[in-house]
């Protein structure tokens, strides 16, 4: 998309925060401040809080994306406490 279809204003890519530490591609009409996500960025988007589990020696594991990581400062060797609460598992830094 490069006009806004309401005003037919060239629209400008910007980088917005759409989750603490997770940012996303956005075109944004600078008259109507109206903001679109294309398809491809919305999927990237989603795909980063989608993840399968896998097994690795005896246990299961899951693999963090480094945008998630980074917003939460988790780093290799981080200490890492988990809860469940109403069928889901809940992981915080300690």
């Amino acid at each position: 998309m490069t006009n806004c279809p309401f005003c037919s204003t060239k629209l400008k890519e910007e980088k917005k925060e759409i989750l603490k530490g997770v940012f996303a591609k956005v075109e944004v009409c600078p008259k109507c401040e109206d903001e679109w996500v294309s398809g491809e960025e919305h999927d990237r988007v989603l795909s980063l809080f989608k993840r399968r589990a896998f097994l690795t020696g005896g246990s299961l594991a899951v693999r963090l994306p480094q945008e998630i990581a980074q917003a939460l400062r988790i780093k290799e060797g981080s200490e890492l406490s988990f809860k469940i609460a109403k069928n889901k598992v809940i992981i915080e830094p300690s």
